[in-house]
């Protein structure tokens, strides 16, 4: 029996690895067998390509796409791809249209290759759902900064080279994850992510429970 995939999207501090970390407990408290991934991330190849990008070191826009697609073609293999197979549920803390928001929108880099090497990188398995957690980036970065280092969320969600750039890029970032939902409405949802941490698990689990 095929397995169900799911992903969070979002800006920085829109709450997606608190979001999906209590979507896991929600399935697994329901009887559903699911397992929560980060991207990049969940294997040793994503790991240590993870280090090296939240670290700040250097790296071209094109490096930083092609680091970020490895990751992911490692984890579709080692990760996704089988947990789907053996028909369980799978929740990605970021996907694709990450790369698409930040390094498209974001970076600039031309839409067109971003999808090709999307498509690429993922054997043109994408989400089934997709939860974009809209949040003004002001109050998201707010929250980022406000964030202290002994209650860092989920699945270690540490500050990374993002956080530092221009409100612009950001903004822009934004824009490219709307549009995608805008483009994509049988697959994405836009929650409100300004409201309390309650509150947008009930529109979450609201979106899950549609599906098929």
């Amino acid at each position: 029996m095929a397995g169900v995939f799911i992903a969070f999207e979002g800006g920085e501090g829109a709450g997606k690895s608190t979001q999906a970390a209590m979507l896991e407990a929600a399935l697994q408290r329901a009887g559903y067998r699911s397992t929560l991934l980060r991207e990049p991330g969940s294997t040793v190849l994503g790991d240590y390509l993870r280090q090296y990008l939240i670290g700040g070191q250097p790296v071209s826009p094109l490096a930083e796409l092609l680091m970020f697609e490895s990751a992911r073609a490692e984890l579709m293999a080692e990760r996704v791809m089988p947990l789907l197979e053996s028909g369980a549920v799978v929740i990605a803390d970021r996907f694709a249209g990450s790369t698409i928001a930040y390094q498209g929108y974001g970076r600039g880099i031309d839409l067109s290759r971003i999808e090709w090497l999307n498509d690429f990188a993922t054997g043109g398995r994408y989400p089934d759902l997709t939860i974009l957690l809209d949040i003004d980036p002001v109050i998201g970065l707010g929250r980022v900064n406000e964030r202290q280092p002994q209650l860092a969320l989920p699945m270690g969600d540490a500050p990374d080279r993002f956080e530092d750039e221009t409100m612009a890029f950001h903004d822009r970032v934004r824009r490219g994850f709307l549009k995608q939902a805008e483009d994509n409405p049988e697959t994405w949802r836009i929650i409100d992510g300004n409201r309390s941490i309650d509150a947008v698990a009930a529109s979450v689990w609201n979106a899950v429970s549609q599906l098929p």
